[in-house]
């Protein structure tokens, strides 16, 4: 698949409604600092595929259309002009003769007879404007905050601000364009924006460059290749990151779609570090308002990627993901604290401290050993010091260290009381491989705290007042309040280090299949009285119909893997392919629910290549339900994996056998080791489940076992 077949505006067709993606068409390099996009409305959801008119290209930093109309921090907006459309903020511009591929973003604006050709490059662009008018031009203004400081021949330079900076000194990216042609004349319009004509009517290139350093970075960071130079460079990068899978597919539509997939999984985070004269990693520190040696990276919500974007990396990105680890380390010696939720500093969203997850995966799976024990002190950090502004890493900790849970009157209790559990375990495998035995021990014990909110009457998780009481009037299905973007359905099963430890909870394999079959088959029913309205996350749950298991969000990605654990991989295996099949495509209404910064690409990925990370921090991977014909994996190491599926027909909905480099396996998942020394994976599908493919008494990693009440 090379990079043009790529069509960014995949799962940008959204409301606040409905969310398909909540996604944006973003043309720049993998892993960029900057991104451009065209922008067709001044709102949250600042592009929609159908939309044919535009306000300008825009330099965007956002990270998700959640962070609202300020959260695309330093951003700019350039927009060509000739003579038709002087002077106006809002033109019109011709979808089907335009280009929207992450190497090249081409814009026509048919009635005006312009035709702009934007080429990335890592720190800035080249934007070919031609034109058949009198003039041409163009209007610079700012969706943020920011102002055009000179326009002297043919350099213009300028700066946007960051807004609502929290606790930091704001960014401010500085640009530096250099145009073929001199600027002529110069008007302030309508909201500020500065329109510059040039004396050349018919072709005009811009050079820009862009630095949240120093205006001398960003002339330095401006490219200097030619245009043929620049798309050569970038689509080779692009390339080279699509090229890590090759997929072979009798569905051509499926090729498509799990190339969409791939090319977001590239997208986040982002870099907010650039090169300095000596091409050595440098980058603005928010905290200290100065520049530091080393990585940076932003625009990462560790809530929705943990459970699947650094696995992914884990096993085919063996160049970026160490820098992106490093780049995590300089967050917490510039924060504080392990970061929660990057845009552009730590702003401590969502419950619990998931990056803990991210990093003892890291620790078991040998990337970047240097920092494992860095990794441990910032875990360790956020585990025993609660921040004084009650909003970086564990911001509940005292209560949970009092209780072993949060209490009821506290927002979204039991969630954050499930992923501090989650993150004491994540704690002890660190303190473990490192040899901290007896804090590895201890963090053990606290990883079962999960069971205190476990109400044995009712078979959910309940929230728990200070006296130890569990919450009046549960109901199963009411959202918000207690728990975030779903209902105890959704939350109950959130504890991914220890599902034997749950089982025991309900009594056995029999009771507990009984509930996770329920859940299956339920009708996805809701209540939002802890909201007080629908939210886009019910509102997806009941369009897409998979009971409440609602695969539009990242807190069920793994629910459907819970029937290994009761000896049944067999149930979930029908119910993957259709969720694979059905929610997902390669249109502008892609996913099932909010992608989010490559979490919802990733556990797509997965779900293609037929296992998935259920807990991160094993190196285990638990088996579900293959869809390609053949994928050839070039892993991080240098060495392939090939994946094949025979008999892979939609009637088949089941495995009937595997085999793993030429011989028959029955572990209902496989190592990281295992797929990491490359080799084979032959699926074979069939009409009917066969038990027998899958030793029933071999189950995956639980810290408790089987028949314990409480402990190991």
């Amino acid at each position: 698949m090379d990079i043009s077949s790529i069509d960014t505006r995949h799962a940008t067709s959204n409301t606040f409604e409905l969310s398909r993606g909540n996604s944006f068409p973003f043309t720049g390099y993998p892993f960029g600092m900057n991104y451009f996009a065209i922008e067709t409305t001044n709102d949250n959801w600042w592009f929609h595929p159908e939309a044919q008119h535009y306000r300008g290209f825009r330099l965007t930093h956002q990270p998700t259309m959640w962070a609202g109309t300020k959260g695309d921090f330093a951003s700019v907006r350039i927009l060509p002009f000739a003579t038709r459309s002087k002077g106006l903020l809002d033109v019109p511009y011709a979808p089907q003769f335009s280009t929207f591929q992450p190497n090249k973003l081409e814009i026509v604006q048919k009635n005006d007879r312009i035709r702009t050709t934007l080429v990335p490059s890592e720190y800035g662009a080249l934007m070919h404007i031609t034109a058949a008018d009198d003039e041409l031009g163009v209007i610079i203004s700012f969706p943020t905050e920011g102002e055009v400081t000179k326009h002297e021949g043919n350099v213009i330079e300028g700066y946007s601000l960051q807004l609502h900076a929290d606790r930091t000194t704001p960014l401010k990216l500085r640009f530096h364009i250099e145009a073929t042609s001199p600027v002529v004349d110069a008007t302030t319009i309508e909201d500020g924006a500065l329109q510059l004509s040039f004396a050349t009517s018919d072709d005009v290139t811009l050079r820009i460059g862009t630095s949240f350093i120093s205006e001398a970075y960003a002339v330095r960071n401006m490219p200097q290749e030619d245009e043929a130079t620049l798309s050569a460079n970038i689509t080779d990068a692009w390339n080279a990151k699509l090229g890590k899978i090759e997929i072979s597919d009798h569905d051509r539509e499926r090729v498509q779609t799990f190339y969409q997939n791939l090319w977001r999984a590239f997208l986040y985070p982002m870099k907010l570090y650039e090169l300095d004269e000596n091409g050595e990693p440098v980058h603005y520190d928010m905290h200290a308002d100065d520049v530091k040696p080393g990585y940076l990276y932003t625009n990462n919500g560790f809530w929705d990627t943990a459970r699947t974007v650094y696995s992914l990396q884990s096993l085919i990105e063996g160049d970026e993901y160490p820098k992106i680890l490093h780049g995590f380390v300089n967050s917490y010696k510039e924060g504080g604290y392990m970061p929660k939720w990057l845009s552009p500093a730590d702003g401590g969203g969502m419950p619990g401290n998931l990056i803990d997850a991210v990093l003892a995966d890291a620790v078991i799976k040998g990337i970047a050993p240097e920092l494992n024990e860095t990794f441990l002190e910032g875990m360790l950090h956020s585990a025993t010091e609660q921040d004084p502004n009650g909003r970086l890493g564990r911001r509940y900790q005292n209560d949970y260290a009092k209780y072993g849970y949060i209490p009821a009157d506290v927002p979204e209790s039991v969630n954050n009381s499930l992923d501090y559990a989650f993150s004491d375990w994540c704690i002890s495998i660190v303190a473990a491989h490192l040899g901290k035995d007896e804090l590895a021990a201890k963090y053990r014990k606290l990883a079962l705290n999960y069971q205190n909110n476990f109400d044995k009457e009712v078979g959910f998780m309940v929230a728990k007042d200070r006296d130890g009481n569990f919450k009046p009037g549960f109901s199963p299905i009411s959202w918000g309040g207690d728990f975030t973007e779903g209902s105890s359905w959704q939350s109950t099963f959130q504890e991914p280090h220890d599902i034997q430890g749950l089982i025991n909870l309900y009594g056995g394999d029999k009771a507990f299949l009984k509930q996770i079959t329920t859940m299956a088959n339920s009708e996805p029913k809701y209540d939002v009285k802890g909201y007080g309205h629908i939210i886009h996350e019910v509102a997806e749950m009941e369009v897409n119909e998979f009971g409440q298991i609602n695969m539009g969000n990242q807190p069920s990605f793994h629910l459907p893997y819970l029937f290994a654990f009761a000896g049944k991989s067999y149930y979930m295996q029908p119910m993957i392919k259709q969720m694979m099949t059905k929610l997902f495509s390669a249109g502008w209404q892609g996913y099932p629910g909010d992608e989010d910064n490559g979490s919802m690409a990733s556990c797509y990925i997965f779900n293609s290549l037929g296992f998935y990370p259920f807990c991160p921090g094993t190196d285990q991977y638990l088996f579900g339900m293959p869809l390609y014909d053949q994928i050839i994996v070039h892993l991080a190491n240098g060495k392939d994996l090939t994946l094949t599926t025979t008999q892979n027909l939609p009637q088949h909905q089941f495995i009937d056998h595997l085999e793993v480099n030429g011989e028959a396996y029955h572990k209902p998942y496989i190592t990281h080791d295992t797929l990491m020394n490359g080799g084979a994976i032959d699926y074979t599908l069939g009409l009917v489940p066969n038990p027998d493919n899958f030793d029933s008494d071999v189950v995956p990693y639980s810290l408790s076992k089987k028949g314990a009440e409480r402990g190991e």
